[in-house]
């Protein structure tokens, strides 16, 4: 007989009938995937997590050089 996954139900307390993977679970309770290992895949999952970039190095960089330009022309406009 194979081994059973671990996972116990919330509503009976029985455990999962599924049988596990190496982890110890079945593959409906986290046993299927051990996530990305190589760097390539480790790139992807980065990837796949981007939102919308809007706190990113880059925007900051972007965000701080037109404040300072603003600022730059509100000091000239004052000073005319």
């Amino acid at each position: 007989m194979h081994p059973r996954c671990g996972a116990r139900s919330k509503r009976t307390g029985k455990p999962c009938r599924g049988a596990a993977m190496p982890n110890g679970r079945c593959k409906l309770h986290g046993g299927k995937s051990t996530g990305p290992r190589t760097p390539e895949g480790l790139e992807r999952s980065r990837r796949a997590n981007w939102k919308h970039g809007h706190f990113s190095r880059e925007a900051k960089a972007e965000r701080s050089r037109l404040r300072a330009a603003i600022l730059a022309l509100r000091d000239l406009c004052n000073s005319i």
